[in-house]
């Protein structure tokens, strides 16, 4: 019996949480209140180490991978640590980060002495874990590499009405505040590995929906998650890190500029691993799935439709690929 990759979902950013929990309302169902804590969203790649009864395996965002066909070391990592992760829980899928010198780069992670991996949530029987102390129980220190980290909350709690626009607001600028002090400096970064510079932004998780537990589903979670990403790092040229409305095109040149960003563009550039002219089509088959499922509020603000962006992003991403200093 074959091992299956497993996704881990796609994070929204703020106003598409707002903009889904609103159509939502529209069908019938009530705006929750909701209890939010954070943790730093580090720069890296989003890999997953599966516990099964037939070994230990490890897996990128979108593929297994093997010492043979590892992405950045991570494999090879995994394989090295074997007899510690064989050890816990069989069915436990671990979701991190792997980051550090060599992954991404700019940022004070990359700064690290060496690759880290650290845990952000779990998933067990359908079941998501994202509660520190419930992660640390899945995965002990006692005999775990060095390497291994559990990400902790980040900040106070925050609650969110999503049936008040003026609390919205308030609750907006508050986060976005926030962000701007991550971005600054990654405060989880300096604390547990000494490093000081700056940090890509902050991911939010529900811990109470109308003051009972949330719901631990992959889709229901997936509603309520959201991201917040600091100047230097959003996909989308977004003005704010958080904000209730998308943000609004006059033009389908000026949503080009908007959703191909710099950031975006070098993500797409890790995905695909090299600039080289055999990845030209991988790399432009990544920004436009990327773009466009990412868009999708924006394009709706902006009275646009896919056809009218889709060349225009094409051009800009392999203008960009295919130029000797990366640079659009």
């Amino acid at each position: 019996m074959s091992t299956t990759h497993v996704s881990w979902p796609s994070i929204e950013l703020f106003h598409n949480v707002v903009r889904t929990l609103a159509h939502l309302h529209e069908l019938g169902r009530p705006f929750p209140s909701v209890e939010y804590r954070a943790k730093v969203k580090l720069h890296g790649s989003n890999c997953a180490v599966q516990i099964t009864e037939r070994g230990v395996f490890a897996q990128s965002r979108t593929s297994l991978l093997a010492p043979g066909a590892d992405y950045k070391g991570f494999a090879a990592w995994v394989q090295a640590h074997e007899a510690y992760f064989s050890g816990l829980r069989p069915g436990a899928i671990l979701f991190g980060e792997w980051c550090g010198p060599g992954v991404e780069k700019g940022m004070a992670i990359s700064q690290a002495p060496t690759k880290i991996f650290a845990i952000f949530a779990a998933l067990i029987a359908g079941r998501v874990i994202y509660e520190p102390a419930e992660l640390r129980v899945l995965v002990p220190e006692a005999g775990a590499p060095g390497e291994l980290f559990v990400l902790p909350w980040e900040g106070a709690e925050t609650a969110i009405d999503f049936g008040s626009r003026a609390q919205l607001e308030v609750v907006a600028a508050v986060l976005e505040q926030r962000v701007i002090e991550v971005e600054h400096e990654d405060p989880w970064v300096k604390r547990a590995l000494g490093v000081s510079g700056i940090g890509e932004g902050l991911v939010f998780y529900p811990v109470r929906v109308d003051g009972g537990p949330p719901s631990v589903e992959p889709q229901n979670l997936a509603e309520l998650m959201f991201k917040a990403k600091g100047e230097k790092h959003r996909t989308a040229g977004a003005k704010v890190a958080v904000s209730v409305d998308p943000a609004v095109a006059a033009s389908a040149d000026e949503f080009v500029s908007m959703m191909v960003t710099e950031a975006r563009l070098q993500q797409g550039l890790s995905a695909v691993g090299a600039r080289s002219p055999k990845n030209t089509g991988a790399f432009l088959v990544w920004i436009v799935a990327d773009v466009q499922k990412e868009s999708v509020a924006e394009l709706e603000a902006s009275g646009l439709t896919w056809a009218q962006v889709e060349k225009g992003v094409q051009a800009k991403a392999r203008a960009w690929f295919l130029s000797s200093s990366g640079a659009s």
